[in-house]
């Protein structure tokens, strides 16, 4: 029976971090639709500024959660299930979802450039046809999660031979070495070459630590080990200062190039990675012993990567009607906007997953 109350209470932290997580980075891709084409000395660029720092760690809240449960000794994952239960949930979507927007592309291109009024039918159908290429190729922008998700799932077996024997400071140990050398050290490189004219060697790092492995192993730490009262603390400060610091400078940054700048907002960003991480202990910190039966929840949470997968769909449609965030201020639009495209989207998975057949594509 503790077994079972401890699963429980584990998938209701989990459950509602796929929730926020998910939201997260609609709104993300709801801001930066118009984020990069907007004057950054105007006040539409300022509040999307503002909107873009706060939305920047839905991807790493995504793979902790993968991490939390991929890597606990709790959850078996032998290389058998990963290979034939983890990895076709995977990758059946990523190629269905690869094709349904190459064909979306294909066909919206083809609109643009005159080809359907022309009557080329032919290479209509050869565009087309070829959309499964971009599988190889050149996939839609958001699909790149999913084949991160594989590839750590690939690697999912190695690290639990780690994670089943490691002490908790052996854990963090590694996570130490992933933050210093694959998140720390790289960004300050990149300031100092740029303000300081100024270059680390280049073997003062560590070749290939820099992967979402790092985020992967964080989750597992922060579920399994969980941390102090006052280490939160500290994480959730610093969690903070990273937010100002990444609305800050980027700022800065877009104003001195007269240009968007994202650098900031990247995932391998310390900032990044303390946001990702101080929203992960908040939410196991209060919900982490909780007994509660929550039914939406767990209606909800199966649902969260469909809605990744399609919320895309509406933002374009949203622009193919010709509609805009900037009126009558994106400060009020984009986030209202986010919200409708979440609805849509979340609507839509949940009535297409009741269909027979149709769920693994979700």
């Amino acid at each position: 029976m503790g077994e079972i109350r401890n699963k429980q209470s584990r998938e209701i932290y989990a459950e509602l971090l796929r929730v926020i997580a998910a939201f997260t980075v609609v709104f993300q891709h709801t801001v930066t639709s118009v984020w990069y084409t907007v004057p950054v000395d105007s006040s539409d660029f300022a509040a999307l500024n503002f909107l873009n720092s706060m939305s920047r760690f839905g991807v790493g809240v995504f793979i902790m959660i993968s991490g939390a449960f991929m890597l606990s000794p709790k959850y078996p994952h032998p290389p058998q299930k990963i290979l034939k239960h983890n990895l076709p949930r995977t990758l059946i979507p990523l190629v269905f979802w690869v094709i349904v927007y190459g064909v979306v592309g294909q066909i919206s291109d083809n609109i643009a450039d005159g080809s359907f009024a022309a009557g080329d039918i032919g290479g209509i159908i050869a565009d087309v046809l070829s959309a499964p290429l971009l599988l190889f190729t050149k996939p839609a922008g958001h699909l790149w999660f999913l084949y991160t998700l594989a590839g750590l799932y690939l690697l999912t077996p190695p690290l639990r031979v780690f994670t089943e024997h490691a002490s908790r400071k052996m854990v963090l140990y590694v996570i130490a070495i992933f933050f210093t050398f694959g998140l720390f050290l790289p960004t300050a490189d990149h300031l100092l070459a740029k303000f300081a004219h100024f270059s680390m060697y280049k073997n003062i790092g560590i070749q290939g630590v820099t992967s979402f492995a790092g985020f992967y192993l964080t989750g597992f730490y922060l579920s399994h080990f969980g941390i102090g009262a006052k280490a939160r603390k500290l994480l959730y400060g610093a969690a903070l200062a990273s937010w100002i610091i990444a609305f800050v400078a980027a700022t800065y940054m877009s104003e001195l190039r007269d240009a968007p700048n994202e650098y900031f907002f990247g995932n391998f960003r310390p900032t990044t990675f303390l946001m990702a991480a101080g929203v992960f202990a908040a939410m196991r910190a209060k919900f982490g012993s909780s007994t509660n039966q929550l039914p939406w929840l767990r209606s909800l949470a199966p649902c969260m990567l469909g809605v990744y997968l399609v919320h895309p769909l509406f933002i374009k449609a949203f622009y193919g009607l010709h509609l805009t965030l900037l009126e009558p201020h994106p400060i009020v639009t984009a986030p209202v906007a986010a919200i409708v495209f979440f609805g849509l989207s979340l609507g839509t998975v949940h009535l297409f997953r009741k269909i027979p057949g149709i769920k693994k594509f979700l």
